[in-house]
């Protein structure tokens, strides 16, 4: 298997694969719903138009840069969101089915992708890694990072989060995301910030080197799940998401690297407007 990444300014990795499982049993239903399409552009717009992450194209002006991008301000689901107290349930497992990769890397300017997010380092998977929940089965088509965090818990933020983001046979997204916090090294990232490439253009291939992405999920696995958005224009709703409770740790310096690479690449927290955020455990990450 093989996956892509990229940042904004746009750097990509690519993965192929190998497997371990996972098994998520959340303690609270979560809603079946489509997800929300963005309205069409006009044929002659070839991309998406310009956004950013501060000035006259950031996130408070991203609903008006473009009829598309109009759910980011009238949303009433959109994400992140801060995190507060949350209530009990029960509802049927997820299950997450993530597999080692080998590593390529490639630097673009521009990124183009499911979500043509173009501000970040993100990783494009080939189909393999799956995540099943009580609404659908999807496959995991890329991950990214944000740094700060764009999740806050009781109003605190983190140095940094990645997204999993998922998309089903029928179109609909999941998102599963975790929270950096300092503390030792760690092996995944470190593996990244080694062979970013040095220019823009520059491709590394590295065949030999493993990304095991179980290293991006913390060992205690409670987490929230609740429903929300695409965290960047078209900013899609009806996304179902699930974050973990504990942080994964990174060093100081490894946190400090990526926070070099994204800059600020955060959308700030948005109104919950009385959605559910429920509890849930994960059980069956073996490392």
């Amino acid at each position: 298997m093989k996956i892509l990444v990229t940042i904004a300014v746009g750097w990509v990795v690519v993965v192929g694969t190998a497997g371990a499982q996972i098994v998520v049993t959340p303690t609270a239903g979560v809603p079946s719903a489509t997800a929300t399409a963005p309205s069409p552009r006009s044929a002659e717009q070839t991309h998406p138009p310009h956004w950013s992450y501060e000035g006259k194209h950031g996130p408070e002006k991203w609903g008006s840069l473009d009829p598309a991008y109009a759910v980011c301000d009238k949303g009433k689901e959109q994400s992140p969101i801060d995190i507060a107290k949350a209530g009990a349930g029960t509802a049927n497992p997820w299950t997450i089915n993530y597999r080692p990769t080998s590593l390529k890397i490639v630097h673009h300017e521009h990124v183009v992708d499911i979500v043509d997010n173009g501000h970040t380092i993100q990783v494009n998977v080939d189909e393999g890694s799956t995540l099943t929940t009580s609404r659908h089965t999807y496959q995991l088509k890329q991950f990214h990072f944000h740094s700060p965090s764009e999740h806050t818990v009781d109003g605190k933020s983190f140095p940094l989060e990645v997204h999993f983001v998922h998309q089903s046979a029928d179109g609909n997204f999941a998102v599963v995301g975790a929270l950096f916090a300092e503390g030792p090294s760690n092996e995944n990232l470190a593996k990244l910030i080694a062979n970013f490439p040095k220019a823009k253009g520059d491709t590394v291939r590295l065949p030999e080197v493993k990304l095991d992405l179980r290293l991006h999920l913390p060992a205690n696995t409670a987490a929230y799940t609740y429903m929300g958005s695409f965290t960047t224009p078209p900013c899609t709703e009806n996304v179902e998401w699930l974050v973990f409770r504990e942080s994964i740790l990174a060093s100081r310096e490894q946190l400090r690297a990526f926070a070099a690479r994204l800059s600020p690449n955060n959308r700030p927290v948005q109104p919950v407007n009385g959605r559910p955020i429920t509890t849930t455990t994960v059980t069956g990450i073996g490392r």
